[in-house]
């Protein structure tokens, strides 16, 4: 395996320090913590309707935190966080969360109008093709909003809805190309690696026919999912022909060859 860095973990289940342990003994060389927003106290109360995941914490504790497993662990970590994109709220978190020194963003498409799909079963197949539709027009907006490094699990929507529009490998090629065109990485995550394999395979291949930046990240909440894919998102990628991985510091793109 030659992917050896983590840009998308969470630290709430457990703490930076255990995750970044972790990341060592599984042989990385850099994991990139990124905690969601939600999960901030100062901003909790605009977020509220989403389900708090873990222990609430400050910015500040989040970011002492980070850097405090960094150091006591002799371990490059990169200091990030996954961000909600909400449509007429955006403006309010992105102002709650722009004055730290942020090393990565990852911006994320949960909701729908209000709706959290990843917790809506069964619906028909019209209306999960219209929510298939719309949340491919909010992950192209979160890839033009300029907010950030990258934009994750674009197929995460599988996880409650199976009718895929019949377009579908067209719609992911429009994406791939706007994330190629505003500099934006789309994510190959960990737990849709391991849920839905082909559709990332999918994705795979419209990123390498729009030459569309690449990031890995686990997605992992718990130390031991750290790196939980990666062997299989390797082989996804060297199938698609892809084999560069984007990586950031202090909001600066680096890539690496596998």
């Amino acid at each position: 395996m030659t992917i050896d860095t983590d840009f998308h973990s969470h630290v709430s289940r457990s703490s930076a320090l255990q995750m970044v342990e972790s990341a060592r003994e599984k042989g990385l060389r850099i994991l990139g913590l990124s905690e969601h927003d939600f999960q901030m106290q100062e901003i909790r109360s605009l977020l509220e309707h989403l389900p708090q995941e873990g222990v609430m914490l400050s910015f500040a504790d989040y970011i002492k935190e980070v850097w405090t497993a960094g150091r006591l662990a002799n371990f490059d970590v990169r200091l990030g966080m996954e961000v909600d994109f909400i449509p007429g709220k955006n403006e309010e978190i992105q102002a709650a969360i722009g004055d730290c020194d942020w090393d990565f963003l990852i911006g994320s498409v949960h909701e729908i109008d209000g709706l959290l799909f990843e917790r809506h079963r069964n619906m028909g197949q019209e209306a999960g093709q219209d929510l298939w539709r719309r949340y491919f027009g909010l992950l192209r907006d979160a890839v033009n909003s300029g907010y950030f490094s990258l934009v994750s699990h674009p197929v995460r929507m599988r996880v409650g809805n199976p009718h895929l529009p019949p377009n579908f490998d067209e719609e992911l090629e429009r994406l791939a190309a706007e994330a190629a065109r505003c500099d934006v990485a789309l994510e190959i995550n960990g737990y849709d690696v391991l849920t839905y394999p082909s559709l990332v395979r999918r994705l795979a291949k419209a990123c390498a026919a729009q030459g569309t930046p690449v990031s890995v990240g686990s997605d992992a909440h718990k130390p031991r999912e750290v790196a939980q894919a990666h062997r299989l998102t390797e082989e996804i990628m060297r199938e698609a022909g892809l084999s560069r991985v984007r990586i950031w510091k202090q909001r600066v793109a680096e890539e690496y060859g596998i």
